[in-house]
């Protein structure tokens, strides 16, 4: 991801010297040699070491000579004999009054020398800095256009999908922005579909284990041969949960036509578990008392 982002931001233009500028705080090195002043840039990938030379060749940065080489698969160009002064104090003045497209440009400059981006499953982009002054500098620019973050000695972070997004976003990289956008619908819709997942299961689960309660209930009534002396409400409702065991209580209900809803159905079939539970079966045989089932009933 990180790779194919600044592949995006390679062909971004935007303030040229603001962007330059992001390059030079993050990846940018002057040295001096026999009154000689040289700008060095190095990279893994071949299409930033392009970049920074068309920036240069844009802003008309004028040198003596451009010396490309690899070594240990790292690109380093270098500018070499360069007559302008590069002085931080005054680029970090400039930039603190530059229009907010300036400092986005800045930044996308920064990113594309330094950044690391981490994403997915986790959404992570850190901006790495030997200058603390630089460092400190860039997080103050971040505040500036309302990006998140965090400093850490030696780095900047920027944390969480959001704000990562809003970032490569403001930067100029919307394919990455839009890719990271696909895959937050998607995960969206992942969890969504787990969430109903977990729902149905749970629904049959209880439904499962409720009639394997039922069921059980009632066979011991037919193992103790009492399933055919208690109250006939009770009865039929236990005849259908033993015809349609699989069944869910709407359904089994509907089977009655009309003569238990899924409540009184639920209430009768409850009332015979808890009774044979509790090895009451004396008060659900006709001949019972009806107090006595009432007592029951205002038990459960």
């Amino acid at each position: 991801m990180n790779v194919l982002c600044k592949r995006e931001l390679s062909s971004v233009f935007g303030s040229l010297e603001c962007e330059f500028y992001g390059l030079l705080f993050s990846n940018g090195r002057i040295s001096f040699s026999f009154n000689n002043r040289s700008l060095v840039f190095s990279s893994g990938e071949m299409f930033i070491i392009r970049k920074i030379v068309d920036l240069a060749n844009k802003l008309a940065l004028e040198r003596k000579s451009d010396l490309l080489s690899r070594e240990k698969g790292r690109f380093e160009i270098i500018f070499g004999g360069l007559k302008k002064n590069f002085d931080s104090n005054a680029i970090m003045k400039a930039l603190e009054h530059a229009t907010v497209s300036e400092k986005l440009s800045f930044l996308r400059g920064v990113y594309i020398g330094c950044g690391i981006l981490s994403a997915p499953p986790s959404y992570h982009l850190e901006l790495r800095f030997e200058n603390a002054r630089e460092l400190a500098f860039v997080g103050k620019i971040l505040s500036n256009v309302r990006i998140k973050h965090s400093l850490t000695e030696g780095r900047v972070f920027v944390k969480g999908r959001e704000n990562v997004k809003k970032f490569l976003f403001d930067i100029g990289a919307t394919e990455s922005y839009l890719l990271l956008e696909e895959d937050a619908v998607l995960k969206g819709v992942s969890n969504k579909v787990n969430r109903t997942a977990n729902f149905e299961y749970a629904n049959l689960e209880r439904q499962t284990n409720s009639s394997t309660k039922q069921i059980e209930a009632i066979e011991k009534l037919k193992e103790n041969g009492v399933l055919q002396d208690i109250r006939e409400d009770l009865r039929d409702a236990a005849i259908l949960r033993l015809t349609y065991p699989y069944l869910s209580l709407s359904d089994v209900a509907k089977k009655s036509n009309g003569r238990f809803t899924k409540q009184s159905l639920y209430y009768r079939l409850n009332l015979l578990r808890r009774s044979v539970d509790l090895f009451f079966w004396n008060l659900l045989i006709k001949s019972a008392n009806y107090k006595g089932v009432k007592k029951i009933e205002e038990r459960g």
